[in-house]
């Protein structure tokens, strides 16, 4: 199957829009869909999820509210990582219907004193448990590794070998690796996405330009990445998992998140099937 195929997009792509706006114009561009969990009203989850089953539209991943162990620069709250775990595994059990053999992407999150060691052994730990829970519902789970601005404020996996290395200690068949082309083209993804292996089970893509602040990503083809070079690294993998554009938008002039929804989408499209031809695949 071609990775247009299997291209979705993240509902933080729309962050203004719906959940039932997102399924309906994502489903009109032929793509699947990334869920955020804090796009579902608290009263009327269920039958949200009812209503998602009926759709016919693929969901490659969620977003957890909480998906850090310890606190991250965007949730930080609470700051027990026990009580962020719980409430990860709390979102596994709400969205696992809907998200059998699906993705749920985390990151590590920073102790704010800069304890790394710390936030590593609560992380194998957490990681342990989080595996084993999300394994018997039917769900992968995908560490995330960040940028390098994000080290010790969202992360403390700043790249794909850190990660790996978190893995090996963890050692869980349902932990695998979640690359994403804006947070690591800097630190050497392209040849680090090379030693995932069968440890790849979701693919992040966006664009990047000297950003005006953490959230200030762009559309596929719109920025410097070599997107088709490491769209070829990761087909080279045999990966057959799903493809997701992410973009955060705020707090800047041109901000995607103001723009026309669909407008995003169809460009979000075009940028990655132009990746896509460039790299032959």
């Amino acid at each position: 199957m071609s990775i247009i195929n299997k291209l979705h997009i993240s509902e933080i792509c729309t962050k203004n829009s719906s959940l039932k706006d997102d399924v309906l114009n994502y489903k009109k561009n032929n793509l699947g869909i990334e869920l955020w969990e804090n796009k579902f009203h608290p009263e009327y989850f269920e039958k949200e999820i009812d209503w998602l089953e009926q759709q016919e539209i693929h969901v490659s991943s969620l977003q957890p509210n909480v998906m850090t162990i310890y606190p991250s620069m965007s949730v930080t709250e609470p700051t027990d990582p026990a009580e962020r775990v719980d409430l990860f595994c709390r979102a596994i059990d709400r969205f696992s219907r809907i998200l059998k053999g699906g993705v749920m992407p985390t990151q590590t999150g920073a102790d704010p004193n800069g304890n790394e060691d710390a936030v590593w052994k609560a992380s194998v730990e957490a990681y342990k448990k989080i595996a084993d829970y999300a394994a018997e519902r039917g769900v992968k789970i995908a560490l995330e590794p960040l940028g390098a601005s994000l080290m010790n404020r969202s992360t403390i996996t700043p790249n794909i070998s850190i990660a790996l290395d978190l893995l090996h200690e963890v050692n869980h068949p349902n932990l695998g690796i979640c690359a994403d082309s804006y947070n690591l083209w800097e630190s050497s993804a392209l040849d680090q996405v090379s030693l995932c292996g069968d440890r790849l089970f979701l693919v992040h893509l966006a664009d990047w330009t000297r950003p005006r602040n953490f959230h200030d990503r762009r559309i596929p083809g719109d920025g410097l990445i070599p997107n088709d070079d490491f769209l070829k690294r990761v087909a080279a993998l045999g990966y057959v998992g799903d493809y997701v554009v992410e973009l955060f938008s705020d707090g800047v002039p041109d901000s995607l998140w103001s723009q026309d929804p669909n407008l995003v989408i169809a460009r979000s499209k075009k940028g990655v099937a132009d990746a896509v031809h460039k790299a032959g695949l």
